[in-house]
């Protein structure tokens, strides 16, 4: 955690997303710039980096963040290689949300990614 300030540090990786709608008509991601407005909120310090390689890894070894998250929904060009990258090359918790509950194929090539099923389940570090 963020020593100076108190808040543990996110590296948020995401592009400009509009929010995006489940089935049932229910937000399942509010757009980037709510989620970080959200994030914040929760007591979130966020950096927002897009999901190129290798700035993803360059500037997750620059931050040392608490937890990285990625956004992971279609509109975001290879975010899930970024996430698997991440989680393999550094030490930092990776997290996406945006993966489908039977996405299978995420979860074989990226098992040490924790899926969330939105922001807000995004655990704090003690």
């Amino acid at each position: 955690m963020d020593k100076l300030h108190g808040m543990p540090t996110l590296l948020f990786i995401t592009v400009p997303t509009e929010e995006v709608l489940n089935n049932e008509g229910k937000v399942r991601y509010p757009g980037s710039e709510k989620a970080v407005e959200k994030l914040t909120a929760d007591g979130w310090d966020v950096t927002v980096i897009e999901p190129t390689w290798p700035a993803a890894l360059e500037k997750a070894r620059e931050l040392q963040p608490d937890a990285i998250l990625v956004s992971t929904y279609k509109r975001t060009p290879r975010s899930r290689d970024a996430a698997s990258m991440l989680s393999r090359m550094q030490e930092r918790p990776v997290y996406t949300v945006g993966v489908l509950q039977k996405d299978e194929a995420f979860r074989t090539m990226a098992p040490d990614v924790n899926v969330i099923t939105g922001i807000s389940k995004l655990v704090k570090p003690e």
